[in-house]
């Protein structure tokens, strides 16, 4: 009977769990809506209000206090700093298998659809209205962007990587080359704040199918060890609907 007793108050007072504060760096790309960029600084968008919400549900509902520290680097860049730690936590991931070796994703998804479209020249005289369409056509890409299976792996297209979306849309205007492929929310996002609408357009084709995006820890982690944390908090902030209301705020352009 002595021994239960003493094994209940080690429960209640020696087993609680105690507040924990880690040091989290955050890596950042330039991404807008998702991650806006100014000077180099991370200074908002969709990913930005979503880290907030979950470093306050984490705080308030499992004691942990992350102090974030934001590091800008291109996606590639970021990704290979993940497999080495030096970014502890890395929005805006499509899960892919060679990832799951360095990265837990964290579930659930914060975005159930990830649009892939099509831009090509306000004057172009082709069209792009089924897949098909691309098979005479030369595609610029983001570099290390994942679009979806049957392109990436289509070796039969021509594709031309550059270095980002506004670096791809100016090429596409110059004349590079004759499609663009990259995140619709994303590049109509560009499309619109660098006022290039009268020299784009959208074509009728694109990529609709599921296609989660999640929050990544690298393995190399101390944050890797909070991971059902950091999956509660993440499932409260999706089903309370702050996602999907910050979308809607960047789409109706508010």
């Amino acid at each position: 009977m002595l021994i239960k007793i003493f094994l209940g108050l080690w429960l209640v007072i020696g087993g609680s769990a105690k507040a924990v504060e880690l040091n989290v760096t955050v890596g950042f790309s330039y991404f807008p809506p998702w991650q806006i960029t100014s000077n180099g600084t991370f200074a908002g968008g969709i990913d930005y209000q979503v880290l907030a919400a979950l470093q306050n549900e984490l705080a308030e509902s499992h004691d942990l206090h992350l102090n974030f520290t934001y590091y800008y680097c291109p996606l590639k860049r970021c990704l290979m700093m993940m497999q080495n730690g030096q970014i502890d936590l890395k929005t805006g991931l499509l899960h892919r298998p060679e990832r799951d070796g360095y990265i837990h994703f964290i579930a659930p998804a914060y975005q159930e659809y990830v649009n892939k479209a099509f831009y090509i020249r306000a004057n172009a005289a082709y069209q792009i209205a089924e897949y098909e369409d691309l098979s005479n056509l030369t595609v610029g890409v983001s570099r290390a962007s994942v679009n979806f299976p049957r392109f990436d792996r289509d070796p039969d297209l021509a594709k031309v990587e550059v270095s980002g979306t506004y670096k791809g849309l100016q090429m596409l205007v110059a004349g590079r080359f004759d499609a663009f492929i990259g995140t619709e929310l994303v590049t109509d996002h560009v499309v619109r704040n660098r006022k290039l609408s009268s020299y784009i357009r959208k074509a009728s084709y694109k990529y609709k199918k599921e296609n989660p995006g999640f929050f990544g820890v690298s393995k190399a982690s101390k944050l890797a060890h909070y991971l059902p944390q950091l999956s509660m908090a993440m499932r409260t902030i999706v089903e309370n609907g702050l996602v999907d209301h910050a979308i809607e705020q960047y789409l109706s352009g508010s």
